[in-house]
């Protein structure tokens, strides 16, 4: 079978529009994942083949210039959603930069044969290797399974836009026409498809481990402080306490309580205590260890348990907490909040863990009985006041 290049350029264009409604039906347009910036890639390529098949019929040679214009710009979003995915920073300079001085130079040398092919060429195969090497680079963020897809499919198709930017510059005359059936229009086009089809997968793969990722935070974590929600807290204190009692180690758990948290509530709005919330708990992981788990239990009350640790470990952990209070969340709030905890600690081999968390409990209930904005120490009949 002869293979016909307009209609492979018709046949990729198709592709493309085929691809972006499915896109849009089946992920959505608001999504504010890297799939929409993939998305919208597409939408340029396919703008670009319908400008640049425009141009060839006759239509004014603008469409020429924006149909390349936009071929570069989609590589431009293929790489904010490639970073996006990756967790890196993205460069304006390149995303606005590359299709912008090759829309300008494209214009200006539109009358050079030579020049105008090599700008385009060596602008998306710039873009397309640059990419693939983001991707497949040692040390990249994100699963392999999608960058190693995606940076392979870039890789070809870079190879085969660097072998036509190469060949116009050494032999111009062999250089195929739009229309041509010769071997790199025909290659390249059938790559290009291809490519297509597998940098959509591997950015649905992205897409899809993004959403894994993103349940799996929900399943753990508390949705409004972002520290661990009750139930995954209790199940990681689990596997601490164990060890802990294995193997003869220091454990202690602390309950800590905003004072008058209903009232802040009542007098400031609940979108205030929910600010209380939020900043509390920035506070309190900023001042715990790695190890240590950081959990709300329930409404204004959160816990920590510090492995390997004792009660003067605790009562560090407190002084630190209520140096933040003052010095960095009470002026970003407008108003001063204060707390009170209890600590208590694993002390024999017939402990468990909801008796040690009863424990810290009782010196919390303790430390709020006492007047609040203070620290008790579960058995131990001082008060350590703050």
């Amino acid at each position: 079978m002869k293979l016909d290049a307009l209609t492979l350029f018709a046949s990729m264009f198709i592709n493309l529009t085929l691809i972006v409604g499915a896109l849009l039906l089946g992920v959505g347009w608001k999504t504010r994942s890297g799939m929409r910036l993939w998305n919208m890639a597409l939408v340029l390529q396919a703008i670009a083949w319908a400008c640049l098949v425009a141009a060839y019929r006759g239509w004014p040679r603008e469409l020429a210039t924006l149909g390349s214009a936009a071929m570069v710009a989609g590589f431009s979003f293929m790489y904010m959603a490639a970073k996006t995915y990756l967790r890196e920073p993205i460069s304006l300079a390149w995303v606005i930069g590359v299709p912008v001085v090759t829309a300008v130079l494209h214009w200006l040398m539109f009358h050079d044969f030579v020049a105008r092919i090599l700008i385009v060429n060596a602008a998306i195969g710039l873009q397309m290797l640059w990419l693939a090497w983001l991707l497949l680079r040692p040390g990249s963020q994100g699963s392999w399974r999608w960058r190693w897809l995606a940076g392979l499919a870039l890789l070809a198709s870079g190879a085969m836009v660097a072998c036509r930017a190469v060949l116009v510059v050494v032999a111009p005359e062999s250089y195929p026409r739009f229309e041509s059936p010769h071997w790199v229009n025909i290659v390249g086009l059938i790559v290009s498809n291809a490519c297509v089809m597998a940098g959509t997968l591997a950015f649905l793969l992205a897409y899809r481990d993004e959403a894994e990722q993103e349940l799996k935070r929900l399943a753990t974590t508390d949705g409004l402080t972002g520290v661990l929600n009750r139930r995954h807290w209790m199940e990681s204190a689990v596997t601490h306490f164990n060890l802990a009692r294995r193997h003869g180690r220091g454990l202690v758990v602390l309950m800590l309580d905003i004072d008058f948290f209903k009232r802040i509530n009542d007098s400031r709005g609940h979108q205030a205590g929910d600010r209380a919330l939020v900043l509390f708990a920035e506070a309190l992981r900023h001042v715990v260890r790695q190890p240590d788990l950081v959990g709300r239990y329930g409404g204004e009350e959160f816990c920590v348990l510090l492995p390997m640790s004792d009660v003067a470990a605790a009562q560090a952990v407190d002084q630190r907490l209520r140096a933040a209070l003052v010095r960095d969340m009470n002026p970003k709030l407008g108003f001063d909040v204060t707390f009170s905890a209890g600590v208590a600690s694993l002390d024999d081999d017939h402990t468990t863990l909801d008796e040690l968390i009863a424990r810290a409990d009782q010196a919390l209930y303790a430390a709020k009985q006492a007047g609040r904005n203070r620290l008790v120490a579960a058995d131990l009949p001082d008060i350590k006041e703050r």
